[in-house]
This record gives structure tokens, C-alpha cells and sequence, in this order.
């Protein structure tokens, strides 16, 4: 009993210093990063082009018509980090807008958009020639109602596009728009969002 009760005395604080070092260097990486959705309102949001998403169960849903969701603010150089999931395994069309004008019938007249598309689209760059590892965004993209993860870093003219933690694409070619919104896209697909926030590099 005395050597389970002192071998416990090791091992709890080796266990509590690990889980403060994992915390801590959790702060770390999003150190900088600001919300963009307080999860119950769209404020700090406008809903363009007749758009239709709506804020319900801590999460902004997509589910019908076009239009997009523009932030608030302009951005240049940013990260900006955001959980969607589908909610049907058909094909789900949607995608997150880079530098963004506000000028568009329907959708921005110009912009970069990452594709957020459950087909062999997903994670691609549109506005930039790119290279996407296709096979392994399929790899590591999850079902219908599961959440995944975009990192999604614009600086100069670098995109980089992680998807669930695996850089999936890349460009060098975003050299024609300096400075927009970050928008959702909504393409009648069924689109949960939850978690968005952004880092500034322009700083």
C-alpha cells in the first residue's frame, strides 16, 4: 500500500506538470488570435446578397440560397481559424472568402476563396493558381456531422491551407488583391460553422 501511495506521490505531479505544459503551450499557438463569432449573435457580421445564415445552438447554419457572410473589418496578412462540419453526405458547396470586395451580385466579384465542398474540391484555392495533396485532404477530411478544422494563413502573396492539422495547399500567386473581408459563402449547402477567430499579421 505505502509503495502505491509513494509512487503516486511521483507520478501526479510529473502528470499535473505535463498537462500545465500542454495547456500553456496551447495559449501559445493561439496567442494574438481574436473571436469573430461570440456564439449567439451575428454581430460584428453583415449578411450580403440576400444571404440566410442564421445563428442557432452556438453555431451559424447554412442550409438554403446563395449570398455570402462578411466580417466586419478589412484584413491583409492574417490567420484566420474556424471548425464547420457537413450535415448531409451529399455534396455540401460553400467556401471561406480571402480578401474580399464588397461589390458582387451574388458573391464578391473578387476575392480568394478556400472551398469548404465534401468532394475531391475541398481545400481548393479559387482566384490563385495553387497546389492541393488531394489524396490527403480526402484523408483527413471527416464525415457529415463531424467537425473539422481550417487553418487558413494569408501573407503577401502566400496562402497556406491546413485542414485538421495537415497542410493540404499552397500558393504563391495571391499577389492581386492586397486588403479585404473574410467572408462564409453560402451555395444552397448545408454548413455549420462554430469557432472563428483571427490573427492579425498586418500589425
Amino acid at each position: 500500500m505505502r509503495s502505491a501511495i509513494s509512487l503516486l506521490a511521483i507520478l501526479f505531479p510529473s502528470f499535473v506538470g505535463m498537462q500545465a505544459a500542454e495547456e500553456k503551450a496551447a495559449d501559445k499557438a493561439e496567442e494574438g488570435f481574436v473571436s469573430l463569432f461570440d456564439g449567439k449573435t451575428l454581430d460584428g457580421w453583415h449578411l450580403m446578397n440576400g444571404a440566410k445564415f442564421v445563428v442557432e445552438d452556438g453555431v451559424i447554419k447554412h442550409s438554403e440560397g446563395q449570398g455570402w457572410l462578411r466580417s466586419d473589418k478589412e484584413y491583409a496578412d492574417f490567420i484566420v481559424r474556424l471548425e464547420f462540419r457537413f450535415m448531409k453526405p451529399t455534396r455540401q458547396d460553400g467556401g471561406v472568402f480571402l480578401r474580399a470586395v464588397k461589390e458582387g451580385s451574388n458573391w464578391p466579384d473578387r476575392k480568394y476563396e478556400v472551398q469548404v465542398e465534401n468532394t475531391r474540391r475541398m481545400a481548393m484555392v479559387f482566384g490563385a493558381k495553387h497546389d492541393l495533396n488531394v489524396e490527403l485532404a480526402q484523408k483527413v477530411l471527416k464525415p457529415a456531422g463531424e467537425w473539422n478544422e481550417y487553418d487558413i494563413k494569408i501573407a503577401g502573396s502566400r496562402i497556406e491551407v491546413r485542414l485538421n492539422g495537415e497542410l493540404v495547399t499552397t500558393s504563391d500567386s495571391a499577389d492581386q488583391l492586397k486588403r479585404g473581408y473574410v467572408g462564409l459563402q453560402g451555395e444552397d449547402g448545408l454548413h455549420e460553422y462554430r469557432n472563428i477567430r483571427i490573427k492579425d499579421l498586418s500589425k
